[in-house]
């Protein structure tokens, strides 16, 4: 692909990056003039089953009307299965963090309440979608500083109590222990007493509190700067990092990220409930903590 100067009517730039189910380009409409992104599928040996998957997925996009969501344009077969997308402006969220830090906490807020909304509007559809890989790199950061959710390879049309058509997307240190295969863990979040029934049923699985998890992961790098996939960080709390972060948001977070998925917030209604109570109380900062913090520094540095 990278090699390729046309593919159909588009004319290729150049790469932006490599997934899983393929390489992604960026090329532009000889027609419409305009910019795209080109993701190439990779190729498998069940040819029939991969055309009619990529079919469904391109319907699947095509169906999702958000301001968040990229436009999907085309599906076209050159040398293989090309979906055409609309080109998302910016830097994937994972960099904007490694290069600029933490943000502050309203601005936090901001992005949290995007996030959700787009959550909100997947979960809520009438057959639900779970996205199941909300992670920093699937989050890019437009010029106008709002976020947009890329990536809908591995997300999927819950059928209740049936199966996700394909395997079982996880990024470790984002995705929910239930979609890891948390070994002791029902699909009703709860610890299995025996070994038997721990090795019978620790099959992954996703539901909509595991984009809730997923969610509360992502508000943690977006707070403290810390990938929560590289140790120490997934063990250290939020607060060694923020110190001037709000009680009440800390709190959400850390509820959403809990590891029993009957104890994180149960749909994203009530995550935004409490975020507006967050906002309205962000200025309100933990001052002792912070002494505590800046004590340390000092002894720190002195010693």
């Amino acid at each position: 692909m990278e090699n390729a100067e046309h593919i159909g009517k588009y004319v290729v730039i150049r790469a932006l990056g490599q997934g899983g189910e393929g390489c992604v380009c960026l090329a532009r409409d000889e027609d419409l003039q305009r910019l795209v992104a080109i993701k190439k599928m990779n190729r498998t040996e069940q040819d029939g089953e991969e055309e009619k998957r990529l079919m469904k997925e391109a319907d699947f996009l095509q169906q999702l009307r958000h301001p968040m969501l990229p436009v999907v344009y085309d599906l076209l077969w050159e040398d293989a299965w090309y979906l055409v997308m609309e080109y998302i402006q910016g830097t994937n969220l994972h960099d904007y963090i490694e290069r600029n830090g933490a943000v502050q906490e309203e601005q936090a807020c901001v992005w949290a309440e995007q996030l959700l909304d787009i959550l909100l509007y997947l979960h809520t559809r009438k057959t639900p979608v779970i996205y199941r890989d909300m992670k920093p790199n699937n989050i890019m950061v437009c010029p106008d500083g709002r976020l947009k959710l890329v990536d809908f390879g591995a997300a999927y049309r819950r059928s209740f109590g049936g199966e996700p058509e394909r395997g079982m997307a996880a990024t470790p240190g984002f995705s929910a222990p239930e979609q890891l295969g948390y070994r002791g863990m029902s699909e009703h979040g709860e610890r299995m007493k025996t070994r038997e029934m721990q090795h019978e049923r620790q099959r992954p699985y996703a539901d909509e509190r595991s984009d809730i998890y997923a969610f509360g992961k992502v508000m943690y790098y977006i707070v403290t700067g810390a990938d929560p996939a590289k140790h120490p960080y997934a063990s250290l709390p939020i607060r060694d990092y923020q110190p001037l972060l709000s009680d009440r948001l800390e709190r959400l977070i850390r509820k959403c990220i809990r590891d029993n998925p009957r104890e994180r917030y149960q749909v994203v209604s009530e995550i935004r409930r409490d975020l507006d109570k967050c906002k309205r109380g962000r200025h309100r900062l933990r001052r002792k903590s912070f002494i505590r913090v800046i004590e340390k520094q000092v002894w720190l540095t002195e010693g």
